[in-house]
């Protein structure tokens, strides 16, 4: 388990400082075939981890196709279409990436850091990239009468959550946790505590504004 966790964290390196789009592609296109084969295996953990590699290789590459001019094949014929031209330019084509894969990933790579990673650690689900940048476009929409914009204290607040979920939290006694605190720790999570448990119950008992929401009692 540890050598499969260090081979994550080096790939997660790799993509993050790979700057040519045909090698992230690769990169994704392998992943793309192994989290079929550890879907087959029923290998749950491997499936998400190797679909996370995935996704951030396609938001790499989105990131790596938006700073990157368009290359313009040469006329090519009627049977090949355009091709890539001699000066080593590529077109998608030649990348093996249609259009709408670039468009895509090119949207992905403009959703911000912090909402992307909250949207990646879904524990419920594999978000897709199209999954993610429909979120993200969504919570971005121009509010109407029947919605409204996503609070960013709402997308950290949701985010954390997920955390407790997400790290084990929620099946470990908490007081073996703060048993391990420091005196300062321990005295600051006992005047906060009450303050947040309050605060998070007030979280239950207000009626949701959003379009398929929750209705006022």
């Amino acid at each position: 388990m540890e050598q499969q966790l260090v081979r994550y964290d080096t790939m997660r390196n790799a993509i993050a400082e790979c700057h040519a789009i045909d090698e992230v592609k690769d990169m994704r296109d392998k992943m793309l075939a192994l989290e079929t084969y550890a879907r087959q295996a029923n290998d749950t953990e491997l499936e998400r981890q190797v679909h996370d590699i995935r996704v951030r290789a396609e938001r790499r590459a989105g990131e790596l196709l938006r700073h990157t001019p368009k290359a313009k094949g040469a006329p090519g014929n009627q049977y090949t279409g355009p091709v890539d031209r001699d000066d080593g330019s590529k077109t998608l084509r030649g990348m093996g990436i249609s259009r709408d894969q670039s468009s895509l990933w090119q949207k992905l790579a403009a959703v911000p850091d912090e909402e992307f990673e909250v949207s990646l650690s879904n524990p419920v689900a594999l978000p897709t990239a199209a999954n993610i940048v429909h979120d993200h476009e969504t919570r971005n929409a121009p509010p109407t009468e029947e919605t409204v914009p996503v609070d960013p204290d709402a997308l950290w607040l949701w985010g954390r959550l997920l955390d407790f979920k997400r790290r084990g939290l929620l099946d470990r006694n908490p007081a073996e946790i703060r048993d391990t605190m420091l005196d300062h720790m321990i005295e600051t999570t006992d005047e906060l505590v009450p303050i947040v448990i309050k605060w998070l119950k007030g979280t239950q008992n207000v009626p949701a504004t959003r379009s398929g929401g929750r209705s006022p009692s």
